[in-house]
């Protein structure tokens, strides 16, 4: 029977425990084809299954007519009210008793009959970057899928594995988590061969209760990697022994310790200050993001692709081609001003090392513009207040704060003799108002917070800024 076809999926569903189909709206449609699927309406659903699926504050069967108009295949629904809308129009569906369970069913599913090697990617912090990479050092050789976005969480690796044609060689997927067992669900769905751990920090503390939860969590990955495959693992991380110890798996190790098998050294600017230089067993490589943090995935990047047999050339030409994420380590240049965009999220240990990282650009003055880090729980203050004290021991000339966790930061910088500038906003105009007022040509300003403060909006009118000032 052909996987791609709605009659495979009314037969995958109809054997899936607990009598997940409940009937089939298909009609005689069972040989048309489907090629991937969505939840969004207003993405591109041509050819591909729609899973309407309820969220907070959005039901997907209200959009069930719009994605067939845009052309889905079928809609897969559990919502019984709207089976005579659909079959009044023409509307091939499946209705299911869950349709985010029969999302997973078929990822499994279809998973277990492609013929690809999946690379899956997981860590505290890094995992966008380092599945970037991935993707480009391997695409130079391979045929290649990887997750669009940040599809990692138990709707995007579904919908990532469905996505995937059967013609490729590769399959790329980071792997998220914002509790305790979802890696391993996901990393038990996507059969991985290779598996790359980034790093243990403290994002999302306030979900798992501690930094070991958090490393017991991603070490769950390594259940699941094949026994003929590879654990790709972070040498300098205190969690190091723990990971090679939990895997039948060969482990490869990354980073800067001499023991580790690719080995990070030499990082420093690249000459034309819009990336990196730097070293991985003695081969010089080049990216375009800054910071020591996006140098190790890198590092670990390179690693797979030595483990998949891509020769240093290419991973060297496949580096210098991969432009940085909006909001992941992004250079701008506007008025003479020189913008570090991580607005795309924010962790006590990423804020750290971007902060030092900040500390050690070549400019006339160096300023942070930083805000909230959430999902903390408990932990919150305490991890502002560090933070605080990191941007005292740093070399920062001025520091902006947007949130409500400017009490506690201003507390730890000025407890550890911060002489700066420290400027607590409330609003995104305010702060807007006072960092154009403030930066100058020559300064270098890093932008970084948990996505929800809202400052990669901040990014798009600080440059609209400095270059009309510069006009004008």
């Amino acid at each position: 029977m052909n996987v791609r076809s709605l009659e495979w999926v009314a037969s995958t569903l109809a054997a899936a425990d607990d009598g997940l189909l409940v009937r089939s709206g298909v009609g005689d449609r069972g040989e048309n084809g489907w090629t991937g699927a969505v939840v969004d309406s207003r993405a591109d659903c041509s050819g591909r299954l729609f899973f309407a699926l309820r969220g907070e504050n959005v039901d997907g069967h209200r959009y069930v007519a719009n994605a067939f108009s845009a052309g889905s295949a079928a809609a897969i629904i559990d919502d019984e009210s709207v089976c005579p809308d659909l079959e009044s129009a023409g509307i091939p569906y499946f209705f299911v008793e869950d349709s985010a369970r029969a999302l997973r069913e078929l990822a499994r599913a279809y998973r277990a009959q492609l013929e690809v090697r999946v690379i899956a990617i997981t860590g505290s912090a890094g995992k966008t970057t380092t599945k970037e990479y991935v993707r480009h050092i391997l695409k130079s050789k391979y045929r290649v899928f990887a997750n669009p976005g940040n599809y990692n969480s138990m709707i995007g690796v579904p919908i990532t594995i469905l996505e995937t044609d059967g013609d490729n060689e590769y399959l790329v997927s980071e792997v998220g988590a914002n509790q305790p067992g979802e890696v391993g669900f996901l990393a038990e769905m996507l059969q991985p061969e290779i598996g790359v751990i980034t790093n243990v920090g403290d994002a999302h503390v306030g979900m798992f209760g501690s930094v070991e939860n958090i490393a017991h969590a991603k070490a769950e990955l390594l259940d699941h990697i094949a026994s003929h495959g590879c654990a790709v693992l972070p040498r300098d991380d205190a969690w190091f022994e723990f990971f090679s110890g939990r895997t039948a798996a060969r482990t490869v190790a990354f980073g800067r310790s001499e023991s580790a098998d690719f080995i990070l050294s030499n990082v420093g600017p690249r000459q034309d200050a819009g990336g990196m230089s730097l070293q991985v067993n003695g081969e010089e490589l080049e990216v375009g993001a800054v910071g020591e943090y996006n140098a190790l995935n890198a590092c670990a990047a390179f690693a797979v692709g030595d483990v998949c047999g891509v020769e240093p050339s290419r991973i060297r030409e496949a580096l210098a081609g991969v432009a940085p994420m909006p909001g992941r380590g992004r250079v701008h240049r506007a008025g003479g001003v020189t913008v570090v965009d991580e607005s795309y999220n924010a962790s006590p240990a990423s804020m750290s090392a971007s902060v030092k990282m900040l500390g050690s650009m070549e400019a006339s003055r160096r300023t942070a513009v930083l805000g909230d880090m959430k999902e903390l729980g408990g932990h919150s203050d305490d991890r502002h207040r560090a933070l605080g004290e990191c941007l005292a021991e740093a070399v920062v000339d001025a520091v902006f704060w947007l949130g409500d966790e400017a009490a506690p930061v201003r507390e730890g910088y000025e407890l550890a003799g911060g002489r700066s500038d420290f400027k607590a906003c409330k609003t995104l105009d305010e702060l807007t108002t006072e960092v154009v007022a403030y930066v100058r040509a020559g300064d270098a300003v890093l932008v970084k917070a948990s996505r929800s403060v809202g400052l990669d909006g901040f990014v798009a009118v600080l440059l609209d800024r400095l270059e009309s000032n510069t006009e004008n």
